[in-house]
């Protein structure tokens, strides 16, 4: 029996088209679809996962991920961007939204959160790749002010989904980033710094939680999978884990039809 994707309660219940890609043994690179694997596997790899997923490749839009806090706004001229040649991914970009159907929007990790959020009142769909690098310097914030402020979206309606990536009790962290996260979050009011003897663990999921949640999206809206890619390597990329070897599983999702 084939690997399924992973899936979101939240997203399911609303009929929201979406999921997580993983591991899969009986696939080239392990199932990876970053092109870190060569690109004839890669490709190979994206095609059986969408399919999986009941989704077009061919208009799905990835983005060059940097680790920064670019978002661009897909369009239908974006469609199939990154998605079967990495020259045509849309640069130097970690998080994309778009409001047009039948385009959806995907981004990669491996041990980073990929974060998929659903805007009913514009409507729009959003895919965030968000490592600390990204949370620190506002990934999700930049998003945030798209949706809410430009796109005219009610915070208490959003719906957001914390994908499987790595867990604070696997991401120990040095002093640059204890130290940038306190420069963007003062005094720690997530909860996000764990400290484990003289160790300090970060967590994402708390860290990236809070943002949403001080931006107003009530808690029962914002699903974190509380799946440690690092813990579960076997089922997961893990670059932890793996080092620079390491593939990537993908995140995407699409705006429901009865929403357009």
């Amino acid at each position: 029996m084939s690997v399924q994707p992973y899936r979101s309660r939240i997203l399911c219940a609303l009929g929201v088209p979406h999921g997580f890609t993983r591991r899969d043994p009986c696939l080239p690179g392990d199932g990876a679809t970053s092109w870190t694997v060569g690109k004839e596997a890669a490709l190979d790899n994206r095609r059986i996962w969408w399919t999986r997923l009941g989704m077009l490749l061919s208009k799905t839009a990835f983005p060059h991920q940097v680790h920064g806090d670019r978002v661009a706004l897909v369009t239908a001229a974006e469609a199939g961007r990154g998605a079967e040649t990495p020259e045509s991914a849309l640069r130097e970009t970690d998080a994309l939204i778009t409001c047009e159907p039948g385009v959806p929007v995907a981004v990669q990790c491996a041990d980073c959160v990929p974060i998929l959020v659903y805007a009913p009142d514009i409507p729009a769909v959003a895919a965030i790749h968000a490592g600390w690098r990204g949370t620190v310097r506002g990934i999700v914030e930049r998003v945030l002010t798209v949706l809410l402020d430009q796109l005219g979206q009610r915070p208490e309606r959003l719906q957001v989904v914390l994908g499987p990536s790595i867990g604070p009790c696997c991401y120990e962290v040095g002093e640059d980033v204890l130290e940038a996260w306190l420069k963007t979050a003062p005094g720690d009011p997530a909860g996000a710094l764990v400290r484990n003897g003289r160790a300090v663990h970060f967590d994402l999921w708390s860290a990236n939680s809070y943002v949403f949640e001080k931006a107003g999206v009530p808690r029962d809206h914002i699903e974190v999978s509380r799946v440690c890619t690092r813990c579960r390597s076997s089922e997961w990329f893990s670059y932890r884990a793996d080092g620079p070897r390491a593939g990537a599983q993908a995140a995407v999702i699409a705006l429901p039809e009865e929403a357009t």
